[in-house]
């Protein structure tokens, strides 16, 4: 989408009709007739994959799969549900299909929809509005599209009756939390109502909301055990989520400052039980968040450098990834990745000649040498950034009101309340024939 609106690309979307029974099994399956059509001592013999089965998602990918290749386009290394060629890149959810493309390849574009037309039963949906449940706006003279999901999380204030008279938190985690004694012990009923909350809260905090990723990974520490606190944190967050509905990641392709940016800090030893750091990175093109993690290392650090040099490491591996994928579809940001750190002792240890870090652990010191390396050969470059300027630091503690505001700006997350009010606030569509359901999630687990 940042790179849709940053080079004004259209985008169209299909959605294939009973996707599923356009495959045809690969084992033999036998089933009851529906009411009404049944014999005594008779069994139906299954032709086509139904949904319900628990082999029909993968037959019906590898059947569009097989048949986008015959159509020319050939699959992104590392990311299974995108496609692309010389002129459109295409990618899908089981059913639902976006094609993008610029518009001088229209007519290119035409025929290749027409060739899978005829391969498949499909709806053209016409311009890209909604995916997913995630709400698409554009301003396109301007550059600039902006994703969110207005729609999902109002859902959640009528599911969990989240109050929304009266002030509002300002941010969604008042401070740390901390586990419950030994001696607590919760009700079946209340670890259930404390799940779905926080489950409800991670699929926002994944997909558009990355000012609530701390306080959703710092819940989900206690999903076993919650106590009343911990409940209270999480309707807490949820009223936060709910009365900021309308905030949205803006890409703009008018950002004239780096294209393709990151950033990664840590929290040293916060956890006052395990002693594990909390840690975290963002991506960001064109002035959208694109990727970002928020939780806990897997090891006990013994230093703050020791857990920013774990911190840097990670987000060191995902920068090439991205920039193997940015290779594979052809996208060139004609800048350095830099990846932006607040710890000056880290990122001397990547970047001095002669360096030494006294460390028992065996993982940090081997890190320690891969990232020195890959800053050696170029392939990144790490940059000091004083804490006060560091996009990534919301997603490692709880931040008090005005640091939060602070860190909203810096992830580009803006109100489009204004602009929703123009057009009436429209619901996401709910289509029935999808594999998955509109906005209340999918109906079918996903990997």
């Amino acid at each position: 989408m940042a790179i849709s609106a940053a080079f004004d690309l259209e985008a169209h979307q299909f959605d294939a009709v009973n996707a599923f029974v356009n495959s045809d099994l690969d084992e033999e399956i036998y089933c009851q007739p529906p009411e009404g059509y049944q014999r005594p001592d008779s069994t139906w013999l299954l032709l086509r994959a139904l949904y319900g089965l628990k082999q029909s998602p993968l037959l019906w990918y590898r059947d569009f799969t097989t048949a986008l290749e015959d159509l020319g386009l050939q699959p992104v290394p590392g990311v299974n549900c995108l496609f692309a060629n010389d002129f459109l890149l295409l990618f899908f959810y089981v059913d639902d299909i976006v094609v993008l493309y610029h518009k001088k390849y229209t007519q290119k574009v035409k025929e290749f929809e027409d060739s899978l037309l005829r391969r498949f039963e499909m709806r053209s949906l016409g311009e890209l509005k909604w995916f997913l449940g995630i709400r698409i706006e554009r301003d396109r003279p301007a550059r600039r599209l902006w994703l969110c999901q207005d729609s999902y999380i109002s859902k959640l204030t009528a599911k969990f009756h989240v109050n929304l008279d009266g002030k509002m938190p300002r941010t969604p985690l008042f401070s740390e939390l901390l586990a419950a004694e030994d001696s607590h012990q919760a009700t079946a009923q209340q670890i259930l109502a404390y799940q779905q909350r926080v489950g409800s809260l991670n699929f926002a905090a994944a997909i558009t909301r990355p000012d609530i990723a701390h306080a959703t990974s710092k819940l989900a520490s206690f999903l076993r055990n919650p106590t009343a606190e911990h409940l209270a944190a999480a309707d807490r967050t949820l009223q936060y989520l709910c009365s900021t509905r309308t905030y949205a990641i803006e890409f703009s392709g008018e950002n004239d400052a780096q294209i393709f940016k990151c950033a990664s800090d840590a929290a040293y030893a916060d956890d006052p039980i395990s002693r594990r750091s909390s840690d975290g990175f963002l991506f960001q093109l064109y002035g959208g968040a694109i990727d970002w993690r928020a939780g806990k290392q897997k090891t006990v650090t013994t230093s703050s450098t020791e857990a920013e040099l774990l911190s840097l490491s990670t987000a060191a591996r995902e920068v090439i990834w991205w920039r193997r994928f940015f290779a594979n579809i052809k996208f060139d940001t004609q800048q350095t990745t830099q990846i932006h750190c607040d710890n000056l002792q880290t990122i001397g240890i990547t970047t001095k000649e002669t360096v030494k870090l006294e460390t028992r652990l065996r993982h940090v010191d081997i890190h320690q040498h891969w990232l020195r390396q890959e800053v050696q050969h170029g392939t990144i470059s790490i940059k000091w950034l004083p804490t006060a300027q560091m996009p990534a630091d919301g997603l490692t503690k709880a931040l008090p009101a005005q640091k939060h505001a602070t860190f909203l700006r810096q992830l580009n997350l803006v109100d489009i309340s204004e602009k929703l009010g123009e057009k009436g606030g429209n619901e996401a569509p709910v289509d029935d024939d999808s594999a998955y359901g509109g906005t209340n999630g999918p109906k079918h687990e996903q990997e």
